[in-house]
């Protein structure tokens, strides 16, 4: 089996290689297959993320959230934690720690409090563990974090298995673009 480090090289490289249309296609059947979720319906405090290195593009989420009258949370970098900001329209989005766009100002919110969060991740496997970019901040934040955890990435990016290690917390869905996964099944 190869390492986390291999294979997080291994798909970041094929994520990349997507076409912008693949990519542009791909990732707005996971932004319907969220936004029709009940969890994420009945969800007041919403976790989103900016999308990084060929990530889902989840950014139009952002707009059905406010649409809604929910809270747009944002992580931000800080130190060797997430700290995570609630965001309006207008706040500003500059590039920050590992050239992820970030909120520069918001209110802050405990993980705790977060309904509904979306996590991304370079792989997940059926289970809902996760190889991240290695750093750890999502492995810190999902101990803390309240409501429903879900993983978002393409198909090809879920394993039958991940290698894991003692620390690591797995999300309670994954959602690709065609299904979703939960404690191992399809949904």
């Amino acid at each position: 089996m190869l390492t986390k480090k291999e294979l997080r090289r291994r798909y970041i490289e094929e994520r990349q290689r997507l076409s912008q249309e693949e990519r542009e296609r791909l990732s707005s059947k996971i932004v319907n297959r969220v936004a029709n979720l009940p969890y994420f319906k009945e969800a007041k405090r919403v976790l989103l993320f900016c999308p990084h290195k060929g990530e889902p593009d989840i950014t139009p989420l952002f707009s059905l959230v406010w649409e809604e009258g929910k809270t747009l949370i944002l992580p931000k970098v800080n130190g060797d934690e997430l700290k995570l900001l609630a965001v309006e329209r207008e706040t500003r989005l500059d590039v920050g720690a590992f050239c992820l766009m970030e909120p520069q100002e918001g209110e802050e919110v405990e993980p705790e409090r977060v309904d509904f969060s979306l996590i991304p991740g370079v792989l997940f496997d059926k289970y809902g563990y996760r190889i991240g970019y290695g750093k750890g901040y999502y492995d810190r934040l999902l101990r803390r974090l309240g409501g429903i955890r879900v993983g978002v990435c393409y198909e090809f990016q879920v394993l039958e298995e991940v290698p894991r290690d003692s620390w690591d917390i797995p999300v309670d869905l994954v959602i690709t673009e065609e299904k979703i996964y939960k404690g191992g099944k399809e949904e």
